[in-house]
């Protein structure tokens, strides 16, 4: 999965996990207290996330996480080579 695709669908994720909260107005540098979410919701966030995406994330890396391309670079750094 490359970047894009690996970005639109942390999009639309964290848009159907946010009430109220239009997609189009997500991007990777949107701060997780623009979209309004607090420490609770984006620990919430990363537990669905991972099971979503079928990886874990490193609970200190995640600590810094303060907006969506932080997602975004840890699932591409960390997800699973492709098949060949």
């Amino acid at each position: 999965m490359d970047t894009a695709d690996i970005e639109a669908k942390v999009i639309q994720f964290i848009a159907t996990k946010v009430e109220n909260l239009d997609a189009s107005t997500i991007n990777r540098s949107s701060k997780f207290e623009e979209l309004g979410l607090d420490s609770m919701d984006t620990i919430q966030l990363l537990f669905d996330a991972e099971d979503a995406f079928g990886m874990s994330f490193d609970s200190e890396e995640a600590k810094g996480f303060s907006c969506v391309g932080d997602i975004v670079s840890y699932i591409e750094k960390h997800q699973a080579p492709a098949a060949p």
